[in-house]
């Protein structure tokens, strides 16, 4: 049984990575693809081996999707956009060979909500990583009439089934996870940035890390506006403050606490048993932590300074790491792709697509598009060439 995983940026790749080794440990056989055309990406040596071990083919999006139609399974880990572009142009591949469908999120569900899942309700199975994102989802499907049955609750497949046991005692290495655009002011952003300055001084004893969401030169999904090399270069950092670029996974064991905003990192972080603390001098939709606020570990610069840190909530907890018993997510999301494969379980996507949501989805769309039959991307050619314009400018500037 061969699984065509597709992924266009670094942590859509760790996804697919993860779901790659539960491909392999259940018997079938992992294939990762990455597009070179129809959509943008930009993956840094760095940036793969970080993500995987495993092979990886580089080709265009047409081929990937030709790959795709001929496969058992397809898991395309892109924008939800995207992934009902792909499905859609697989669907017209693959005509009555259709593959079975699976996508997931790549962190926590910050906004969008029900405008993600439903980019992504074409596919057989969608893995849900809270149980708050199935209420949701679930409201979502029964106020459209949409067929059910394509939600699987399995918890993020880049976390364990179960987390460690928190630990405790002094706190000497802070890791600060930074985001490429939260907050996104460089105003905000600088002063963020001294405020992690000011408490390595006030706390000499202890190393703090920051560590960039990704290097000058590579990108992620968000690009970074506003570095912290940049900024560093313009200011005398205190020998216990570092810039670190190693890989987030590698940092956060080492680490006794980690600081964010609303990076899904704190997610990898509390599953290591590392105490987390969300920074709240920012609260708001632009912060992406209004969902956040459930997890008890929403705590100002000042606080943080004093060593008031919180404990996760424990309703917190089980809303993230919905499977804290049995196999891990990303093996219960293979698995559930693997039985419909097999035919041991049922499968829901031809009656997704010709529900008569998605068919007057696809209408409008063709209508919008002026007689197209899919949806335009936002990422065409024009589009890219011209953020690689503006990104050139900036580079520029400074």
């Amino acid at each position: 049984m061969r699984v065509v995983l597709v992924a266009n940026f670094d942590s859509g790749l760790k996804y697919v990575g993860r779901l790659a080794e539960a491909v392999a440990a259940l018997g079938a056989e992992p294939d990762i693809r990455v597009p070179t055309t129809g959509l943008p990406h930009k993956l840094g040596a760095g940036q793969v081996a970080a993500a995987t071990s495993r092979p990886i083919t580089y080709e265009p999006w047409d081929e990937i999707v030709r790959a795709a139609a001929g496969s058992d399974i397809v898991v395309p880990v892109f924008e939800g956009p995207a992934v009902e572009r792909f499905i859609r142009q697989v669907h017209a591949e693959a005509g009555p060979r259709m593959p079975v469908v699976g996508t997931g999120y790549v962190g926590m569900v910050l906004y969008d909500v029900v405008g993600g899942y439903l980019s992504r309700s074409l596919a057989d199975v969608v893995a849900v990583n809270s149980r708050s994102d199935l209420a949701e989802f679930t409201g979502a499907v029964r106020g459209l009439g949409l067929p059910e049955g394509n939600l699987l609750l399995t918890g993020l497949a880049l976390l364990p089934a179960a987390t460690a046991p928190l630990r405790t005692g002094p706190i000497r290495t802070l890791l600060f996870a930074d985001q490429p655009t939260v907050p996104r002011r460089v105003a905000d952003r600088t002063y963020l940035w001294d405020r992690l300055l000011g408490y390595a001084r006030r706390h000499p004893d202890r190393q703090v890390l920051l560590r960039p969401r990704h290097r000058p030169g590579e990108e992620t999904f968000h690009t970074m506006q506003h570095s912290p090399v940049a900024w560093a270069a313009t200011r005398t950092l205190p020998s216990n403050l570092l810039i670190e670029h190693a890989p987030i996974d590698t940092l956060i064991p080492r680490s006794d606490l980690l600081l964010t905003v609303s990076s899904t990192a704190a997610l990898e972080a509390v599953a290591a048993g590392t105490r987390v603390a969300f920074v709240a001098d920012w609260v708001g939709d632009a912060a992406l932590n209004p969902r956040l606020l459930p997890s008890g570990l929403l705590r100002r610069f000042d606080d943080i300074e004093a060593d008031r840190i919180g404990t996760p909530d424990p309703g917190w907890l089980d809303d993230v790491f919905p499977a804290a018993e049995g196999a891990s997510p990303a093996h219960r999301f293979v698995a559930r792709l693997i039985e419909i494969a097999a035919g041991d379980a049922p499968r829901v996507h031809q009656a997704m697509w010709d529900s008569s949501f998605h068919a007057g989805r696809r209408a409008t769309d063709a209508a919008i598009a002026g007689g197209a039959t899919a949806p335009t991307s936002r990422y065409t050619p024009k589009r890219i060439a011209a953020g690689a314009l503006r990104r050139a400018l900036k580079l520029v500037e400074r």
